[in-house]
């Protein structure tokens, strides 16, 4: 096997493993499902930074697979589809640079982009498989499509923001890292 195979097939599995760890550091977690964490997604960040969108996607998607084995909730396969191939894939699309310089900053919208996208697959989900109007009405809201996205993107988006301030606190120091090796 060709050492960068080696290299993308190691550095894949600690990082899936790192990202598996980090998601049992949870700062807070809903009272339906999902969670804050300390930048649990990070090392999946960094592989895809360091590797692409292609070789990201193949580590993210594990990482999904894991979190729905270990401790997801499945009602229904296109539910498992959704909320954890899916969503968590979106987290490849971090790898993605904006503008030809690849600094720290060219990576911000990506990893806001992938927490989006994250998001809406999760919202579909809700929508199709937790359509639930009491908890709707009972959380103030009088459509469920708004509720799904208000519950939704309530914590994803400080989870996005702690990991985007660690991204930003670590990237220098990673920075000859994130460089491919020939």
């Amino acid at each position: 096997m060709e050492k960068n195979n080696i290299r993308f097939i190691v550095e894949g599995g600690v990082s899936i493993a790192l990202s598996f760890i980090l998601s049992f550091v949870v700062l807070f977690k809903m009272p339906l499902g999902g969670s804050v964490t300390l930048a649990s997604r990070l090392p999946l960040v960094i592989f895809a930074v360091r590797w692409g969108f292609k070789k990201g996607f193949w580590a993210a998607l594990i990482f999904g697979i894991l979190n729905m084995i270990f401790g997801g909730y499945v009602i229904h396969p296109a539910q498992a589809l959704l909320d954890y191939i899916l969503s968590f894939s979106a987290i490849a699309i971090s790898g993605i640079s904006f503008g030809k310089s690849k600094t720290k900053f060219s990576y911000i919208p990506s990893i806001i982009l992938s927490y989006l996208i994250s998001g809406a697959f999760n919202v579909i989900s809700a929508f199709i498989f937790f359509n639930d109007m009491a908890t709707a009405k009972a959380a103030g809201f009088t459509n469920f499509t708004l509720y799904a996205f208000a519950y939704n993107y309530s914590f994803l988006s400080v989870d996005a923001l702690i990991l985007i301030i660690v991204f930003l606190l670590i990237y220098d120091r990673l920075k000859s890292f994130l460089n491919k090796q020939k």
